[in-house]
């Protein structure tokens, strides 16, 4: 019984790990209603980390976004009420010879930055298909919309392609059209792709929760730049002898300051004199005794 269960859950982990390493694309992140339609017709409810492969279609509700990250590195965003899926896909790091990614937008939008498919190898690798065109992609960011039954308000049926950075080259049996950076070109059905004087707005604004495309080969570019951490030396490995420190305990010695309490002698003061010991005075005549008059004469 116990080898019994032992084996189910050992295949139930190969089962599992089969599928991860297989997986084509991945849902990173997501936004209300998200389903995923499997090769074989199930319909799975879409979470985070769930897997898409070839022959599976991504399905937002009409409040639903999606992101989607490739093996590749690509990175899709949906808008709601789109359905895209995936027609084929082979990448290979050390095949890039092999490359190949094809999917049809059936309805809604996207928005999307190629990653390595179609940059290396065969340059006609990537390519999209709508209702009414066939786009090649080689190396790029853009905007898509499929209209179709009037589901677009104002816009009228057909395919809108809004190229943000790049090139795209759009064709169907009509005609072929390069669309450059800051192009919009529209592709009615049966007609020749036109391209348009502006764009009739067919990007949009996803929730927060949603990050922007790139970011993440941002972060890990800045990442890459910043400057390596120095390596850990061996343990047991001898330490450089560091240069001896001066004892902190030990302070010079100050100069010793003078005494406060003993002030400077004051120079002697000159010694004043007495009131009562005053110059003496010149003998005043005394006014009684007038001075001896000479010798008195009478006279006859």
């Amino acid at each position: 019984m116990k080898t019994q269960y032992t084996l189910r859950l050992l295949a139930l982990l190969l089962s599992l790990c089969a599928t991860a390493a297989w997986a084509d694309g991945t849902l990173t992140h997501l936004s209300g209603a998200v389903s995923v339609q499997k090769a074989d017709g199930k319909t799975l409810a879409g979470t985070v980390g769930a897997v898409v492969n070839v022959g599976d279609t991504v399905i937002t509700g009409a409040l639903g976004y999606v992101r989607m990250e490739m093996t590749d590195g690509g990175e899709i965003v949906l808008r709601p009420d789109s359905q895209l899926k995936v027609e084929k896909y082979q990448f290979a790091k050390e095949k890039p010879a092999d490359d190949n990614f094809v999917f049809s937008m059936l309805k809604g939008g996207l928005r999307t930055v190629t990653g390595l498919i179609g940059k290396r190898g065969n340059r006609d690798a990537y390519s999209a298909q709508t209702p009414t065109a066939t786009i090649g992609i080689r190396g790029t960011q853009y905007d898509m919309r499929v209209c179709q039954a009037n589901n677009c308000g104002s816009l009228a049926d057909g395919t809108y392609l809004a190229v943000r950075f790049g090139a795209i080259q759009t064709s169907n049996a009509q005609g072929t059209l390069p669309v450059a950076a800051g192009q919009v070109a529209y592709v009615a059905a049966q007609r020749a792709p036109v391209m348009l004087p502006r764009d009739p707005g067919i990007g949009f604004t996803p929730p927060a929760v949603i990050p922007k495309l790139d970011e993440k080969k941002k972060v890990q570019a800045a990442a890459a730049a910043a400057p390596a951490p120095a390596p850990a030396p061996a343990q047991g490995a001898a330490q450089p002898a560091q240069p001896a420190q001066p004892d902190q305990s030990a302070q010079p010695a100050q100069p010793a300051q003078p005494d406060q309490s003993a002030q400077p002698a004051q120079p002697a003061q000159p010694a004043q004199p007495s009131e009562s010991s005053q110059p003496a005075q010149p003998a005043q005549p005394s006014q009684s005794s007038p001075p001896a008059s000479g010798p008195e004469c009478s006279v006859q």
